[in-house]
C-alpha cells in the first residue's frame, strides 16, 4: 500500500515571495507560482515527515500541475542528506483532468524513480536542494529535474 498526503493550494493561499521551486520538462523551465514546505505530523501515530511542494495553475481553473515530495523527520538539527525512493523519499506528481459537470478532476501518480538532495535547517525554517524523478507508469512520460529554495512561513 502507498499513501500520499496532498495539499492542493487554494487560489488565495499565501506563499512567501522568496520561495522558489523550479523544474525543467523537455528543456522547458517552469517556475512554480505556489511553493512551500512544512513539518507534517500523522495524528494517529505522531510520525513526522518534511513535505515539499511546488505548483502552477489552480484546481478551480482546471490547470493545476504539482510536483511534491516528502522525507522522514530526523531531528531539530540541520541536515544535508540525499534520498531515493528506497531510502525514505516519497515523490508524486498531480494534475487537473477533465471531470463530470459539478466536479473537479485531479490525478496523482507516484514516481517510478526519484532522487532528492536537501539541506534543511529546522531552526531557521529554511530548505534548499535539487531533485530528479522519472514517471513512466500508466503512460506517463515525465522526467522533471528541479531546484528549490524555501522558507517555512510562521503559520507552519
Amino acid at each position: 500500500m502507498n499513501t500520499q498526503t496532498l495539499f492542493i493550494p487554494k487560489d488565495k493561499t499565501p506563499t512567501l515571495k522568496e520561495n522558489v521551486f523550479t523544474w525543467n520538462l523537455s528543456g522547458n523551465p517552469i517556475v512554480a507560482n505556489k511553493a512551500f514546505f512544512y513539518l507534517h505530523v500523522f495524528p494517529p501515530t505522531g510520525e513526522k515527515s518534511w513535505a515539499f511542494s511546488g505548483s502552477t495553475g489552480a484546481l478551480e481553473e482546471e490547470n493545476l500541475f504539482i510536483f511534491g515530495f516528502s522525507v522522514p523527520y530526523i531531528s531539530e538539527d540541520v541536515f544535508d542528506n540525499s534520498y531515493t525512493l528506497d531510502g525514505g523519499l516519497h515523490f508524486y506528481h498531480g494534475h487537473s483532468i477533465p471531470a463530470p459537470e459539478g466536479f473537479w478532476g485531479y490525478r496523482v501518480v507516484t514516481a517510478d524513480s526519484a532522487e532528492l538532495s536537501v539541506r534543511l535547517d529546522p531552526v531557521k525554517r529554511t530548505a534548499s536542494g535539487d531533485f530528479a524523478a522519472v514517471f513512466r507508469t500508466d503512460g506517463y512520460r515525465l522526467d522533471p529535474r528541479g531546484t528549490f529554495n524555501l522558507r517555512m512561513d510562521d503559520q507552519n
